[in-house]
Formats: C-alpha cells, sequence, structure tokens
C-alpha cells in the first residue's frame, strides 16, 4: 500500500476545511479524462474527484492504494499549473509535456479551486488529431455560474497557454514558487537543499517584494516628473520676473 497526502491550503492550516473565507489555495474537485496513471490503475479513462464533498472538515487528507493504482498521476493535478510536478526536473518545472501522459484524440482536466475566498476553474483541453493543441480556460465563479477570469490589465483568459499561465501566477504565484512553498511532489529538491539566492528569491514572491518594487520605481519615476514639471515653472517664473522688470525700467 502507499499513500499520498497534501495539506489543504498554503497558510490556514488551523483553519476549519468549510470556512469559505480563507485566503489560502485548496483543490475542490478533480476530473482526469484520457490520463494513462488513471486507465492503467483503475481501468477508467475518467476520474471525479469531489474533494470537497469527500474531506470535510478533515485538515490532512491522504490518498492511499496499491502501487501503481494513479496516487501520482492525481497528486500531480491537484493544482491548476499546466506541469505534473513529479515528471519533471527536480524542482517540479524542467522538461514536460501532458501528451506523453495522455492517449485519448481529446484528453481533458478540469480543476475547480479555491483561493483569495473565491472559486476558479481550470479547464485544460489537449488534442491529439493529427496535430497536437492544447488549450487551457480560467473561469471565475460568479453568481451561480462561471466567467472567463479578467486581469487587472484588461487580459480575458481566451483559451491560449500564455494567457492562462499569466493569470495563474497573477491569481496565485509563480510556479516555482507555488512548487516550493505550497505543493512538495515527491522526489523533489527539498527546500533545505536550497542555495541563499534561491531562497532569497523564494521569500521575495512570497512576501509580495518585487510588487513594492514595481511601485517603488513608478513612486520614483513620478517624481522625476514632477521635478521636470517644476523646473520648468520655475523658468517660466524668472522669465515672466525679468519681462516684468523691463517693463517696469521702461516706464520709469
Amino acid at each position: 500500500m502507499g499513500a499520498r497526502a497534501w495539506g489543504r491550503t498554503m497558510d490556514d492550516q488551523v483553519n476549519k476545511a468549510n470556512e469559505p473565507t480563507r485566503d489560502g489555495y485548496q483543490p475542490l474537485s478533480l476530473t482526469l479524462t484520457g490520463f494513462k496513471g488513471i486507465r492503467s490503475g483503475l481501468g477508467r479513462d475518467t476520474l471525479t474527484l469531489d474533494l470537497e464533498a469527500l474531506v470535510g472538515d478533515a485538515q490532512l487528507v491522504a490518498i492511499s492504494g496499491s502501487n501503481g493504482r494513479g496516487k501520482t498521476t492525481v497528486m500531480d493535478n491537484l493544482h491548476p499549473y499546466l506541469v505534473m510536478p513529479s515528471r519533471s526536473g527536480a524542482d517540479g518545472l524542467g522538461a514536460f509535456s501532458y501528451y506523453d501522459h495522455v492517449f485519448l484524440p481529446e484528453s481533458t482536466k478540469e480543476l475547480v479551486w479555491r483561493h483569495g475566498g473565491k472559486r476558479y476553474k481550470s479547464q485544460v483541453v489537449l488534442r491529439v488529431n493529427g496535430k497536437k493543441k492544447t488549450e487551457a480556460f480560467l473561469f471565475e465563479q460568479s453568481g451561480r455560474g462561471w466567467a472567463p477570469v479578467v486581469l487587472h490589465d484588461g487580459t480575458v483568459s481566451d483559451g491560449k497557454v500564455e494567457t492562462y499561465e499569466k493569470a495563474v501566477a497573477e491569481i496565485l504565484c509563480p510556479a516555482d514558487t507555488f512548487f516550493t512553498s505550497v505543493f512538495s511532489a515527491q522526489g523533489k529538491r527539498p527546500l533545505s537543499a536550497f542555495k541563499n539566492a534561491e531562497i532569497k528569491t523564494l521569500l521575495a514572491d512570497l512576501l509580495g517584494l518585487e510588487q513594492v518594487r514595481q511601485q517603488g520605481a513608478l513612486a520614483a519615476d513620478v517624481v522625476k516628473q514632477l521635478k521636470a514639471g517644476l523646473a520648468v515653472v520655475r523658468q517660466g517664473l524668472a522669465r515672466a520676473q525679468e519681462d516684468a522688470a523691463g517693463v517696469r525700467r521702461s516706464l520709469a
């Protein structure tokens, strides 16, 4: 027998599992269709796990079963990033292709997850009809339905991989930060093996220091523009004073 386990959220280990106001990441349901690990382990084309219903108020969850039953395939997909971390490099972000792990002409992954008090749905479609094509959509729950995610810059999740990855990174965090701090795949490099520079980068991402630096740069640019504008005003004032003095002299 083997088992895989995950912590329910990023930062709410002491909160109840059914609180709707949690801020940390939490997978709620997962449906995999056409994944080799599920077919070889369970003899099924499709597997659906309603984690929200199954887990209840548990704080720690284990998926148990014999070796080769598909546990790793499930765990590798309990996140919205376009990678199965235990199948890639030591950091979970090495060379990877979904197409090595699916078998149907159209295989899909649907993951419903919560973060920051909001519900999201990731839909990944992997097509192999002569030409491989990947589509990835990210939706946010709106009322009783789902609407495409719209980012702060106006970008809409439109099925393009690039747009999807940008949306997930903006809502959660960059993939490398997630797979170091939130999600740990089997056989991957532990945090204790990271170099000082890597830990510094990780902490900067977790604390949002990059956003602080960006805001600081914007503020510095505003100050620069204001100084330039003030210099122009002073020059204009000096010229006006000189002109007024010239007028007074001519009238004297």
